[in-house]
Parts: structure tokens; sequence; C-alpha cells
């Protein structure tokens, strides 16, 4: 059986005010050149459709195009598509019915039961256990779990379901779909914030779990194997969703025979590449001054990339400083993301004295927290003119309560 396995597309993502539409375009002709060359059985989606679970209808008819138009490639080309955090799973699979006319599956949410004719599953696992025909004949399966916040317990079951069917043979394939987080897994390019511990599984929790041929994983947008269980496997993003993602972004070509999984990274190639500019520095004394980064902006103002500037700084840049930067940029082809400033390293007994205690909490006001806050941020104190706004905006918010 051969499988196409991608996740985490995120149609519909704001990248620093600019919408990602054509880049979505460039990676759906791609993938279809993709399935043209490699003539998959089943192309299984693993998660994180949308960005947003209140997705626009603009990027709704990007993806509904995009999936009739890849049924339409090969009509025997099977699509399994699970939802992830990221996804309203009643909004995903809403259009179910429709959709197994283009051979396609969707599985949005675990529908539960109170009561099971063998008492060992209590969802129904008809929708789950996907089974991938050839010419008529059944040659694997695909248990396409949807996102469920940390429960491994699932396969195990599942599998043991699957393997009671009368369909069912030892010489099938098996795929396992999921959207979570494997704690051993190079988190590279996410937040620790992103994935949390709450949410996250150990290797251990899937080693006893015998018979799945190949574990298609989304969540983790760097593409990776997993050490330990070598047939698991996250596709990753398909071009960078953050700045964080500077690296080769691909799909996984999978060939599984005889029970043994054989993975081909396919490289996928961006249309608008992420630039940390001048580059990203370790720290203050690395970077270098706003002066001087003005001065160089030539270099990458007529390249379409996203851009974030780095700079020195001993206080925070002022409006004027800003507004230079913004228009530096204007009328260029460079678009321009934010600025991270670097401040100087706070000196010994600098520190501000946290707060440790409810009742320290208590005897702060929001006006004195907000100013301590902003001092331990950006190492000074608050201007006077900000001082006068934010203390404007913490007595109408006292008014109101």
């Amino acid at each position: 059986m051969k499988i196409i396995h991608t996740a985490d597309w995120h149609i519909g993502q704001i990248f620093h005010n600019y919408s990602r539409e054509e880049e979505h375009k460039f990676f759906f002709e791609q993938l279809k050149s993709i399935i043209i060359k490699e003539k998959p059985d089943v192309m299984v989606v693993s998660g994180d459709v949308f960005h947003t679970a209140t997705p626009t209808i603009v990027s709704q008819r990007l993806y509904y195009n995009f999936i009739v138009e890849l049924s339409r490639l090969d009509d025997d080309l099977q699509i399994i598509i699970t939802s992830g955090n990221h996804d309203s799973p009643s909004r995903l699979e809403a259009p179910r019915p429709l959709w197994e006319a283009f051979n396609v599956s969707v599985v949005g949410m675990i529908d539960y039961q109170t009561v099971t004719a063998d008492n060992a599953l209590n969802f129904d696992a008809s929708k789950i256990e996907i089974p991938i025909t050839k010419k008529g004949e059944i040659i694997g399966w695909v248990l396409a779990v949807p996102y469920l916040n940390g429960n491994q317990n699932i396969y195990d079951k599942l599998l043991e379901h699957l393997k009671r069917r009368p369909e069912y043979t030892d010489n099938q394939c098996v795929v396992a779909m999921g959207h979570l987080a494997v704690r051993s897994a190079d988190i590279t390019g996410h937040s620790p914030d992103i994935i949390g511990k709450l949410e996250t599984l150990d290797v251990q929790d899937f080693t006893d779990v015998h018979g799945i041929d190949y574990w298609a994983f989304g969540h983790i947008h760097f593409p990776q194997a997993i050490k330990g269980i070598e047939n698991m496997r996250y596709a990753g993003s398909p071009f960078p969703i953050s700045f964080n993602e500077n690296y080769q972004h691909s799909v996984a070509a999978v060939n599984i025979e005889k029970g043994k999984a054989e993975t081909r990274v396919v490289p996928l190639k961006t249309l608008i590449p992420i630039v940390d500019f001048p580059f990203k520095p370790k720290g203050y004394d690395d970077a270098l001054p706003f002066e001087t980064v003005m001065m160089q902006l030539i270099e990458i103002l007529d390249d379409k990339a996203y851009v974030r500037v780095h700079v020195q700084a001993d206080k925070p840049l002022t409006q004027t400083e800003t507004a230079a930067m913004l228009q530096a940029f204007d009328g260029h082809n460079a678009m321009f993301c934010g600025i991270q400033s670097y401040f100087p390293d706070k000196a010994e007994g600098d520190e501000l004295q946290e707060v440790r205690t409810l009742h320290e909490l208590k005897a702060k006001s929001p006006f004195e927290l907000g100013c301590s806050v902003y001092q331990k941020k950006n190492g000074c104190e608050m201007p006077d003119e900000l001082k006068e706004m934010f203390k404007i905006v913490c007595e109408e918010a006292q008014d109101l309560q």
C-alpha cells in the first residue's frame, strides 16, 4: 500500500496581516504533481486543515476546490482527513456524506455511545476504521483518529476491534492517524507553550500497540521520524507557519510491503521565504544598532519575502523610528513583519522584585503592575506619555467594575 502523508495546512492563516492564499495554492499545485507522480492508494491529512475553527468563506472554498480537483486526478485515490486542535470538528465533518461521492473520508470527531454490543468500545468505530481498496479488494486499513487531546488508549482498542472484523486479514496494512505531541519529538519551530506537557504522550505509550505498520501524525510542524518507533512520523507543515519554522518543509511518501514501511521525504518549495534581517542575533552584544540596520535595508527590500527586523536598542524604539522603518518598506516587494529589539542585560541587583504571594499581588494596583512589567521587559521605565495613557485606561477599567 502506498501513502502520501501530509498535515498542518493551516488554511486561512493571516501572517503578520498578510494573507497566505497564494502560498496555499502554490503548495496545492505541488501536492497535485506529487500525487500524479507517486500514484498513491491513499492520501492522509493528519489534522489542522484550517488555521481557525471559524474559517472564512474564501478559506473553505480554497479547501473544497482543491480536494475535488485532487480526487478527480485518480478515481481510485482515497483521501482521508482528520481534525486537529485548530479545526472545528463539527464544521470539518458536516459535508461528510457529500465527500463520500468523491472517495473522501472526513473524521472530525468521535461519536461516543453508552452501550456497545461487545462492551469493548464506547464509541462508533465504523467511521474510524476505513478500508483501503484496490481493484475491489481491501489492501489495508486506516484508523482515522481525530484530535483527542492525549488519549493513546484508543489505538489499542481500535486495533483489537479491527482484527475481529470479518473483512480483516493479517496480510492487510494498518495505518494509524493522530494529531498529538509525542514527548521525545523535536519541537523545532514550536513554542513550549503550544506543545504543553498536559497534551504530550511518551513513546512508551505506543510500544505495546502491536500491528500498526505506519503512524501518520500531525501537530508538530517539524517533519521527522520518532526515535524508538521509526515507523512513527510527523509530516510537518507545508511551508513556514511562523518565523521559527525556517527549515525544509515536505510531505512523506510511504510504501508498506510485508509489514515494513519505507518512507521517502518529498521536499516542497516555498513561495515566499521568511527572513530575519540582517540576521537573528544571540543577544544585545550580537545585534546591530537601529541606524546601521536602516542603512542596510536596501539589500532586502526588492526581494519578495516576509522580513522580521532585529535591532540593538538601549531603550524602546520611538514612534518616529518605528514609522521610519515602516516607510522604508513602503512600495517594495519585501513585507514588514515587525521589529525585534535586543536590550542590555540587567546589572546584578537591578532586577525588579518579584511578586511572590497573593497578599503582595493585591497590594499592587494594576497601574503599578503594568509599569513593573514594562520595565522588566524593556529594561527601562515606561515613558511619561505612555504612563499617562495607561493610567487613563486603568482608571476607566476600574470604573467599569
